[in-house]
């Protein structure tokens, strides 16, 4: 835990289309790692917690999971601090946002959002997904930028004169990263589950639905209701989100 001063509050909107309220620290260390931003969950929790521009915070980190903030050190507080309410409408793409019934996180309805690309591309290629050599963040968002990634399977059309273009990028960088691609070709049936950033499915989850439709992505795109919630720790949230996914044209294709 540390103590910090929380300098601004932003809206960072995920690859689900969640649009979280982020706190921008005074950077502090902790565990030897600097930190200066930390989740701040949801509107409710920041109104739960009465958390504003200006607090005196204490924050947590464990392992690696993001800090969040524990506590305001409300006798700290001056007398300047603000509220922060998450915007109506996506920071990043304008579209308005919305709340689904069962759920309290506000999403971006752009399913084609570029904060929303740029995240599937990043899980997808993401040690627990394809495992991409070299093939980092800002890359990704360099070609998200340039139009040339607008999916995920764009990734397999990718050329080395595209990638040599690109600031920073020489022939021989280009030339690993097209080989990583192929590469990355050769994977389990679970780890491109995973990758695909299905919701409410993870890496554990993966792996039960590789073992179930025997390493065959065709059945496991063709499976309803029924025989989702047949597997032991798939519960109706998981299956509806699962037949959600592969109901989508576009996700199957």
């Amino acid at each position: 835990q540390a103590t910090t001063i929380i300098n601004d509050i932003i809206a960072s909107v995920g690859r689900t289309g969640s649009i979280t309220p982020v706190a921008i620290l005074e950077p502090v260390s902790i565990g030897g790692v600097i930190v200066s931003k930390a989740t701040l969950h949801n509107q409710d929790e920041l109104d739960k917690k009465n958390i504003r521009i200006g607090d005196t915070v204490i924050i947590q980190r464990a392992g690696d999971v993001i800090p969040k903030v524990v506590e305001v050190a409300i006798n700290k507080r001056p007398g300047n601090t603000k509220k922060y309410l998450l915007p109506e409408s996506c920071p990043v793409c304008g579209v308005q946002a919305a709340k689904s019934s069962d759920e309290v996180v506000l999403r971006c309805q752009n399913y084609n959002c570029d904060a929303q690309v740029k995240g599937r591309i990043k899980h997808f290629i993401s040690k627990e997904g394809l495992d991409i050599d070299g093939f980092g963040e800002k890359l990704v968002d360099q070609l998200v930028d340039n139009n040339i990634l607008n999916d995920i399977s764009d990734i397999f059309y990718l050329n080395q004169d595209q990638l040599s273009e690109l600031d920073r990028m020489g022939d021989k960088s280009a030339n690993n990263i097209i080989n990583a691609i192929q590469l990355s070709k050769n994977i389990t049936l679970s780890q491109f589950i995973n990758g695909l950033g299905i919701r409410n499915v993870g890496v554990h989850a993966s792996r039960i639905l590789e073992e179930t439709f025997d390493g065959n992505i065709d059945n496991l795109m063709d499976a309803d209701m029924e025989s989702l919630l047949s597997i032991h720790e798939v519960g109706d949230i998981m299956a509806k989100s699962i037949v959600d996914y592969f109901n989508n044209q576009d996700n199957r294709n």
